[in-house]
């Protein structure tokens, strides 16, 4: 005699496993995370082949490298590396996450599932030596894909919020030669307090050209700015702003 299975969509987990979920619902909270952020000028027919329908690109068109190391978080401590693009949805201004790397699957898997972050798996390191501060991001590890440092000088006016954060959720169609099942663009709102904010000289460097990790296409032709900054935040949940 077969039995029938009792496990009902109202009885499901948030997230897979459904019946030992792999992380919470959002908000997720960050306490004294540090942040090192360059912003540039950057190659405008490279970043608007990166860029989703509906999104346009100001000129000139800048990038925003992103490197972060999160002491605590509900996900647990990580670091995290990011490349965002400035962009315009509805005329007002986004940024979109273009490339990301995380060293920890809690925030990876979180992070793809519900926000649309393209988040991999990669090696990233964090030091403070002398006046700098300074970080890496290799995949694998030993093959660095990009670096930034600052050395802080001036207190600097900061506040979190006001720009929303952009992620395109792509999930594959498990049948052959099927569109995506989903395609979605979510929005996630800033939300935090900063405690410090420093501005002052700092660089940013592409190490790899493969095509594997094409960070480098997002080319560094002018450095705008470098802050470094420690902040509160929570990630909560976000809304979808379109469907392809």
């Amino acid at each position: 005699m077969a039995l029938e299975g009792k496990l009902t969509k109202d009885k499901f987990g948030y997230s897979m496993p459904v019946d030992a979920p792999l992380f919470a619902k959002p908000p997720i909270y960050y306490k004294h995370a540090e942040s090192i952020t360059i912003t540039y000028e950057t190659d405008p027919d490279a970043a608007v082949r990166l860029l989703p329908e509906g999104l346009l690109l100001p000129e000139p068109a800048t990038a925003i490298l992103v490197f972060a190391k999160y002491p605590f978080s509900t996900f647990g401590p990580y670091e995290e590396t990011i490349l965002l693009i400035p962009c315009l949805f509805n005329d007002e201004l986004k940024v979109y996450i273009a490339h990301i790397m995380v060293n920890s699957d809690i925030p990876q898997t979180a992070g793809r599932e519900i926000w649309g972050y393209p988040k991999k798996l990669a090696t990233i390191t964090f030091h403070k030596e002398y006046d700098l501060i300074f970080a890496k991001m290799e995949r694998p590890e030993g093959n660095t894909i990009c670096s930034a440092g600052i050395r802080p000088e001036t207190p600097s006016e900061d506040m979190m919020g006001g720009v929303g954060i952009l992620g395109l959720r792509v999930i594959p169609n498990p049948e052959k030669e099927a569109p995506p099942s989903l395609a979605e663009l979510i929005e996630i709102p800033q939300v935090g307090t900063v405690h410090e904010s420093w501005s002052g000289p700092g660089w940013a460097l592409f190490h790899n050209a493969s095509d594997l990790e094409p960070w480098h296409k997002l080319k560094i032709k002018q450095i705008l700015g470098a802050n470094y900054r420690i902040t509160d935040m929570e990630l909560g949940f976000g809304r979808i702003i379109k469907r392809y």
